[in-house]
């Protein structure tokens, strides 16, 4: 199978391979219909629909002769739909990390992270009672791709993630992805216990969590759980707006 076949196919064989034609550098509809072999309005078709979906992005660009050229690029969604090997290459630094650290410091080291990611992505001020500050964190991550929703039971609550944005990294770092949504939810709930019932890291089709408060004897810090808790840190992570993406011809 060649890597051309590796992107995404549920665009369709024409985008697909506008796609391709677009990797490194810039085209324009005349062009890319040249090199396809197909109709140019057809090519603008698929063009302006890629573009809808945030994969391409256009310019007009001035030529010393004749009019301006609309011309097409990726965008950095569109260069993310190519084969990333980032996972196999993090692995093997981890790997070296631990052995010439030892794992409880790689585990001290991974912690500090999820902490940091928590903070950057929680852009806004989340504050109320326990089930108004988690109704908000899942809005928050459910923006941000988990596709996750939150359910009570009885004094608790069931928080559904029908989707990993890490999945990638579950086979090298399985045992740390899980940290980041943990650690999420301290950060905004307070001191609560967390019991996890499902786990796509370990085979499950989704993550169920169910979090509940702890009682004042187990929690010396207990009134933060109706405290307000505001992050000002200016470098956070943009959430991406999930579009269907049509198939092409």
């Amino acid at each position: 199978m060649s890597s051309e076949r590796l992107i995404y196919p549920l665009l369709g064989e024409t985008r697909r391979l506008l796609i391709v034609n677009l990797l490194g550098k810039e085209a324009n509809a005349i062009e890319l219909a040249r090199k396809l072999g197909i109709n140019e309005s057809a090519v603008r078709r698929h063009l302006e629909a890629l573009e809808r979906e945030g994969l391409v992005c256009s310019k007009f660009e001035r030529r010393k002769r004749g009019r301006p050229k609309k011309m097409f690029s990726l965008t950095t969604d569109g260069r993310g739909m190519f084969p990333r090997k980032s996972g196999a290459l993090l692995s093997l630094i981890v790997q070296k990390m631990t052995s010439r650290y030892g794992e409880e410091e790689v585990n001290s080291l991974m912690s500090a992270v999820s902490k940091d990611f928590a903070e950057k992505l929680i852009t806004k001020e989340i504050q109320g009672d326990l089930e108004n500050r988690l109704r908000q964190m899942v809005q928050l991550l459910d923006d941000y791709g988990f596709f996750a929703s939150i359910s009570k039971l009885g004094d608790k609550y069931v928080i559904e993630y029908r989707n990993c944005v890490f999945e990638d990294f579950i086979p090298h770092f399985g045992k740390y992805v899980c940290n980041i949504d943990e650690e999420i939810t301290r950060i905004v709930a307070g001191e609560v216990n967390i019991d996890w019932k499902e786990r796509i890291a370990e085979g499950d089709k989704r993550c169920v969590q169910i979090v509940s408060p702890s009682s004042p004897r187990d929690c010396p810090n207990f009134r933060r759980v109706t405290h307000i808790y505001k992050f000002t840190t200016p470098n956070t992570f943009q959430t991406r707006q999930l579009q269907p993406v049509r198939g092409g011809e």
